[in-house]
């Protein structure tokens, strides 16, 4: 008799270019689908990777109330008000002290947005179907989701990206210790991607230790590298010589994205020949206060934005030196991918960077500020026989982790 597959569901958010979902995507190209039959639920058919998601997985949107996942402190009204109270006016009352919160406290304004979320989650409807396994791929909202609306599955896993002790830009603290641990004790396992994360953690609520289990973003090397022969690169190609820095992340403070006119004009007074290209997405008012500082600093000319792209590879590919300037980070992907591309590298110091780049073996570890940043980039422009270094290190490295999936498959199993 033929075994039966296992079905997994995978809960999402959207498909928008960023870490998490191509996390996701590496994960999920690596699973046995002779196997497992994957459902992906997504809370909207949205982002620039719908069309990189397998055909072997079964894709879901929820049918109502998707948008709550994109709550946020800063559009909490607009959200409540399109989402629930234009469809059911009553709804006005049960969120109104949330309102309140948020003006009166500002500060706790990210805290209040995750009540808010928990509380109005409850009107969606629940998964019926019955799984083996459910994965909160997505991080914390979909473990809240998880926990709460699929009632028939035999384990259910979160999956951890960020640094649980990381602030918020704005000081706020991001998370509601009591609510996070209630939510965390009924998960059966809780996946960290990289030993800092993991560490962390446990050291916040060691009560969970033993549900905790690291297992680092899978890459597969070799079809990045296959992808970054697929194009062309940078458009100025043809007439622009000089030194090419690239960075990929979403525009926001949480990138570092705001430090770049500081380090631009550092780099400009050494009569350094270079352009600083960003590649992704962000709200529209942090990509404005970004060009009106490189404005500000007559840097204007030496920054490009390329926007979205679902190959980054062939800029990684061309460029002298990748930077990531971020200030929070769990583990980043991107990184991994320029590590796998052989970029010379400069990193700030977020939460898992020494893990990430070995102590320095990798690359540059600056602190997270501007001059620390135009120092690690400053030395590695000029000094070409480090960055050769730094090359032949990262070509004798395997960077993928295909091997990941099958310690999932212990952790699923076990």
């Amino acid at each position: 008799m033929e075994n039966k597959k296992k079905k997994l569901l995978f809960i999402g958010i959207v498909m928008n270019s960023a870490g998490t979902e191509k996390s996701f995507l590496s994960f999920v190209n690596c699973l046995d689908f002779e196997k497992y039959d994957a459902d992906l639920l997504l809370c909207k058919n949205q982002g620039l990777f719908m069309e990189l998601i397998p055909k072997q997985v079964n894709l879901k949107f929820m049918p109502e109330f998707g948008e709550l996942f994109l709550l946020s402190g800063k559009n909490a009204f607009n959200n409540m008000f399109n989402t629930f109270i234009k469809k059911n006016p009553l709804t006005f009352f049960a969120i109104l002290p949330y309102f309140i919160k948020i003006v009166l406290n500002p500060k706790k304004k990210t805290k209040t947005a995750i009540d808010l979320f928990i509380k109005m989650m409850q009107k969606i409807a629940p998964v019926t179907e019955e799984y083996e396994a459910v994965l909160a791929y997505w991080g914390d909202r979909t473990m809240f989701y998880m926990i709460d609306k699929v009632p028939n599955a035999k384990k259910k896993i979160a999956w951890m990206h960020f640094d649980y002790s990381a602030p918020k830009a704005d000081g706020a603290l991001q998370r509601d210790n009591e609510i996070y641990l209630k939510y965390f004790k009924k998960c059966d396992n809780i996946i960290n991607v990289s030993t800092a994360v993991d560490n962390a953690l446990k050291a916040k609520f060691p009560e969970i230790a033993d549900k905790c289990a690291v297992i680092e973003n899978i890459n597969n090397a070799e079809f990045i590298r296959q992808r970054s022969l697929e194009q062309e690169s940078f458009p100025d190609a043809n007439h622009f010589k000089g030194i090419r820095l690239l960075t990929v992340a979403r525009i926001a403070e949480q990138k570092g994205i705001d430090m770049i006119p500081e380090i631009l004009a550092k780099l400009k007074a050494d009569n350094y020949n270079l352009r600083w290209y960003i590649i992704g997405a962000g709200e529209e008012f942090e990509k404005e206060k970004v060009i009106n500082s490189a404005l500000q600093h007559n840097v204007g000319e030496m920054l490009i934005f390329l926007g979205e792209t679902i190959n980054p590879y062939p800029f990684m590919r061309d460029c002298d030196i990748y930077v990531q300037p971020s200030r929070f980070e769990g583990k980043p992907v991107v990184v991994e991918e320029a590590k796998i591309m052989r970029c010379p590298i400069v990193v700030a110091n977020y939460f898992s960077a020494k893990e990430q780049m070995a102590d320095g073996k990798y690359g540059m570890i600056a602190d997270i500020n501007p001059d620390s940043l135009y120092k690690n980039i400053k030395n590695l422009i000029e000094d070409v026989h480090l960055r050769e270094r730094f090359i032949k290190t990262l070509s004798a490295e395997n960077f993928g982790n295909e091997n990941g999936i099958e310690k999932f498959y212990e952790i699923l199993n076990g």
